[in-house]
């Protein structure tokens, strides 16, 4: 199974992008998709960027999201 997760262009450089995955970043390659910008949302797995969200699709993404982070934390407690 492959997961890849919302995360938010913060810099490029190149066709490297920065991408905040809710306070985390890292680099993400930018090879496999355009239109792309500052502010952008993107589908990241296995360091590239796969995905360009619309701006409803990253909201519902990063809501899936932080529902499954909060069922995971209360499955730890």
């Amino acid at each position: 199974m492959c997961i890849a997760a919302p995360a938010e262009i913060v810099g490029i450089e190149d066709n490297v992008a920065t991408v905040d995955f809710g306070g985390v970043r890292q680099q993400a390659k930018l090879d496999l998709v355009g239109d792309i910008e500052i502010g952008r949302h993107v589908l990241v797995h296995s360091g590239y960027a796969i995905e360009v969200l619309s701006p409803e699709q990253a909201k519902e993404s990063l809501a899936a999201w932080d529902e499954l982070l909060k069922v995971l934390d209360e499955e730890d407690n």
